[in-house]
This record gives structure tokens, C-alpha cells and sequence, in this order.
């Protein structure tokens, strides 16, 4: 029997998700027992092993243990290095994904074919890499979900909810806010808009709290709460249990300190740390309100809000949320597993979606400007963020200049008509006969697929010449389909625990 299985690739946890016969999904526990998995990798120095999870956050040597390296994969750059040897935040993904499979397989069976879920904002480089990371963990991606919508896949499935609804999906690195329409005669899901803030999450409301102890630390012992990355995480841990507790709690005690001046009493009250994250706050209302007014669209529009992310058990965020909509946000009580399970429910294609791009795309021209009557170079935006998907739109421009023989398209992400303010991620050239006068008309079209993974191709009318190209990204912690391919060889043998 095909077995359905979705996987939420998280910044601080991770979780794996099939669909049971009875057509319901459930969380598949790890070795350690463990519904989820912290999304941590810890190297060890003596053994060549990969300590993943809770073994790993709470190893103790933070130089040699690596968290969040979700927030690195649209980092074309950034490596990670230990004992001589490079590792990519595909390589570190791959761990982790490597750790869900080879644990869940023993309770499952084996498996390949998975459906991965990723931020709605995700951008093209950190899709790929997804990708290529599943890959080298052995795992066939069958679809690349957005966080939001495999959520509401999951709340419409428990909770029978239908008609205008807003996904409010704040996890531990990033928020995501999602408006679609749900309709339970069709099961049709058409998502109408995805907004979203990369580095804002759970972990932000942390480290407000850990600058709150390091305060009280300081005035207590006279010097700093951490010197270094292992004594900082320490204090960041004893944060975040606190924040929990303090969903349920009006004010919490503990202890912080380090070897050198030992421990002190700290305390933190609900009224001191709402203060404190106060602004991160007022940033989620406002990305709630820009997509609204994207969509033209009063709060009194939507039918049901609905709570995704461990960090929406937060009594403020529900509270916030209510004086904005005027109705309580619907949780599901299992916030940090709904996406997981929404993405078995998705695996299984039971539910028709319709999705739309996450980011803008275009090409650099030269345009007349009607104030100054001279050409400026500006960003031409193509294909634009919310259009929904797959698609595939042509635009049509000119040559500039006589007798040019080699034509470059830049290829731009971003919809800010100054190139100063969008990224070029790509380029096409084309060679084109020469003695041709200025003008000849040439066709660029961006193809948009389901997993939001853009295509580019471009072609000289006068002469039929046409190149087509995927989009690709150079940089240190970029892996080419060569190295992917030899990565997948080498974690065949990788011990991971």
C-alpha cells in the first residue's frame, strides 16, 4: 500500500506525518520517543556520528553544535565549518531529514516519496535546496507545500472549517500570514495571498527574554549572564521554558548564571515580557493588516482564524488577534504539528489546491521616462507575487542599440520598479546575427511550476533563437547537481543518531 507522508522541516523542530488507512494523519514518534524533532545537529568530535534532536541541543559544546540552519538556506554563502571540512545548510537539512527517515522508517517501513513543507516566503534558492536536501537524505519529494496551506489542509480536515480563512503561522524563526477560500463541496482550497516576515518567530521572543535575564544578572552579580556561545544557550533554553510556562502562569522564578560567578534568582512576569516583545508584536498586526489591504479586504471578511506555530499559545498573540478580527482565533491544539499533518493530508491529494507564487519576477529594461524624456534602467516585473499557480507569462521587449550581436536578459526577484531594490539571480545570453538595426523584438516568459520553482526562457523573434534555463546559484554554500549527486552516495554510509 503507498504510503502518504509529509514533513515539516522546521527552524527549531521537525516532525514527520503519514496517513493513516482511516484516512486520518498522525505524528510518527522519533527513537527517542519523541513527536518531534529539534532541528539541531551536534558533531561529535571523537566518532564520526551526527547526533540530531535533543541529544544534540543539549550536547553542550555549541561550537560544534549547529541550530536553526533553516534561516541559512537562501544564503548562497554561508558554510559551516568543523574538524576541516565544509558542510552547506543543504548538507545540515539532509542530516536532520536523513535522522526523521531512517527513525520513522522502523514504525513505518521504508519509504521515499514525501511531501515537504517550506515558509510561503521561501524564496527560489531555499526551495532548491530543500529539495537537493531531501535528496541527499534519500527522500523523493513529491510536492513542495507551503507551511500555511498544508495547516489549513489540516485544520478544514479536524475542525471542518470552510469559506474565508486567515492562516496566522508564527514558528520559531518566521511568521506567515495566509488568506484563502475553502470550499467543503468541491474540497477545493484556493489561496488568494501569502505574506510573510523571514526573522520573526519564536526564537526573536527568546532573546528578549534572555537580554531581560542578562539584565538581572548583571545587577545581581555585578557581571555578564554568558561569555560564551555554550553559556548563552544555556540561558536561552531556561527563556524559553520560561515563556512557556508563562502561557499558563501570570509570573515565573528560575535560576541563571555560569562557573565564574555562579547562579542568580531571576524572575519574569507575563505584564514585563509582553513589554518586552512588544514591537515584534506590533510587526505581526502589521503584516495581518498589509494583507488585508493587499486584498482590499476589511478584517469583518474573514470567516476563521486559525492558529499555527508553538508560539501562537501565547496569550497576547491570541489576544491581539481577537481585537483585531472580533472573534477568537481556532486552535487545534496541536499548533507545532498541524503543518506536518496537513502535509500527509496533502501527500494524499484528497483536497484540490490552488496556490500562488511567493515572490515577483522580471527582468531588467531600459524604459522612457516621461519626466526627463531620456531611458532609465528599471526592474520589469513579469510574474507577479500572489499570481496564482503554476503559470507561465511572456512579455516583449527591444533591442537598444544597432548591430547587437549578444543579447543578456537579467532575471530579477522582486517587484520594486529600482533595480537597487530587487535581486538579479540569473541571467540568459543569447548570440544573435549581426548587422540587425535596434528594435528587433525579443520575448522573455517565466514559468512558474507547482513547486514554486521558476523557469526562464528567451527568444529572439527576428532570428527563432531561444535559451531556456532554470534558475541557478553560485556560492560557497550552493551544491551543484554534481555534488548532490555525490553527497547522496556519501550519506548512505553517515552515522546519524
Amino acid at each position: 500500500m503507498k504510503k502518504h507522508i509529509g514533513i515539516d522541516l522546521g527552524t527549531s523542530t521537525s516532525g514527520l506525518a503519514y496517513l493513516r488507512a482511516d484516512g486520518n494523519p498522525e505524528i510518527v514518534p522519533n527513537a527517542d520517543g519523541e513527536r518531534l524533532t529539534p532541528s539541531v545537529v551536534y558533531f561529535d568530535p571523537h566518532e564520526t556520528i551526527k547526533l540530531v534532536g535533543s541529544a544534540a541541543r543539549d550536547g553542550g559544546d555549541a561550537d560544534r553544535t549547529v541550530f536553526g540552519i533553516k534561516r541559512r538556506m537562501d544564503d548562497p554563502n554561508y558554510v559551516v565549518e568543523m574538524d576541516g571540512e565544509k558542510w552547506t545548510p543543504t548538507e545540515i537539512s539532509a542530516i536532520i531529514l536523513a535522522k526523521l527517515k531512517r527513525d520513522c522508517s522502523t514504525i513505518l517501513g521504508d519509504f521515499e516519496e514525501v511531501v515537504i513543507t517550506v515558509p510561503a516566503n521561501f524564496n527560489e534558492l531555499a526551495r532548491k535546496a530543500t529539495i537537493n536536501a531531501a535528496r541527499i537524505a534519500g527522500l523523493d519529494v513529491k510536492r513542495i507545500v507551503n507551511e500555511p496551506t498544508a495547516a489549513a489542509l489540516y485544520y478544514a480536515h479536524a475542525k471542518q472549517i470552510s469559506g474565508r480563512v486567515m492562516v496566522y503561522d508564527l514558528g520559531g524563526g518566521t511568521l506567515d500570514v495566509t488568506i484563502l477560500d475553502i470550499d467543503p463541496a468541491s474540497n477545493h482550497f484556493r489561496i488568494l495571498l501569502s505574506e510573510g516576515a523571514r526573522h520573526l518567530g519564536g526564537d526573536h521572543f527568546d532573546e528578549e527574554i534572555l537580554d531581560l535575564y542578562a539584565a538581572q544578572y548583571r545587577e545581581q552579580k555585578g557581571g555578564e549572564l554568558y561569555t560564551n556561545e555554550a553559556e548563552r544557550r544555556r540561558a536561552l533554553q531556561s527563556g524559553e521554558s520560561d515563556k512557556k510556562m508563562l502561557s499558563k502562569l501570570q509570573q515565573v522564578h528560575g535560576t541563571v548564571g555560569n562557573r565564574e560567578r555562579g547562579l542568580a534568582r531571576v524572575e519574569l512576569s507575563r505584564d514585563l515580557f509582553e513589554a518586552a516583545v512588544r514591537r515584534l508584536l506590533t510587526r505581526t498586526v502589521m503584516l495581518v493588516e498589509q494583507a488585508l489591504d493587499s486584498l482590499q479586504m476589511e478584517a469583518n471578511a474573514i470567516d476563521h482564524v486559525v492558529l499555527v506555530g508553538g508560539s501562537t499559545r501565547m496569550p497576547v498573540v491570541r489576544r491581539l488577534l481577537q481585537e483585531t478580527f472580533g472573534f477568537e482565533p481556532l486552535s487545534c491544539g496541536n499548533v507545532d504539528e498541524c503543518v506536518a499533518l496537513g502535509a500527509a493530508l496533502f501527500a494524499s491529494q484528497v483536497s484540490e489546491v490552488s496556490e500562488v507564487c511567493n515572490h515577483g519576477y522580471g527582468t531588467l529594461a531600459l524604459v522612457d521616462d516621461p519626466e526627463t524624456g531620456h531611458e532609465t534602467l528599471q526592474n520589469s516585473v513579469v510574474i507577479r507575487k500572489n499570481t496564482p499557480i503554476p503559470c507561465s507569462i511572456t512579455e516583449t521587449y527591444a533591442t537598444s542599440e544597432d548591430n547587437e550581436m549578444s543579447i543578456a536578459v537579467d532575471i530579477t526577484q522582486g517587484e520594486d520598479e529600482d533595480p537597487r531594490y530587487v535581486d538579479v539571480i540569473g541571467r540568459i545570453t543569447l548570440d544573435v546575427p549581426e548587422g540587425r538595426p535596434a528594435g528587433c523584438k525579443v520575448k522573455v516568459t517565466y514559468s512558474y511550476d507547482a513547486n514554486q520553482r521558476v523557469h526562464a526562457r528567451v527568444t529572439d523573434e527576428d532570428s527563432g533563437i531561444s535559451k531556456e534555463i532554470q534558475i541557478e546559484y553560485k556560492g560557497e554554500g550552493v551544491l551543484s547537481e554534481e555534488e548532490v549527486l555525490e553527497k547522496v552516495k556519501q550519506f548512505r554510509e553517515l552515522k546519524i543518531e
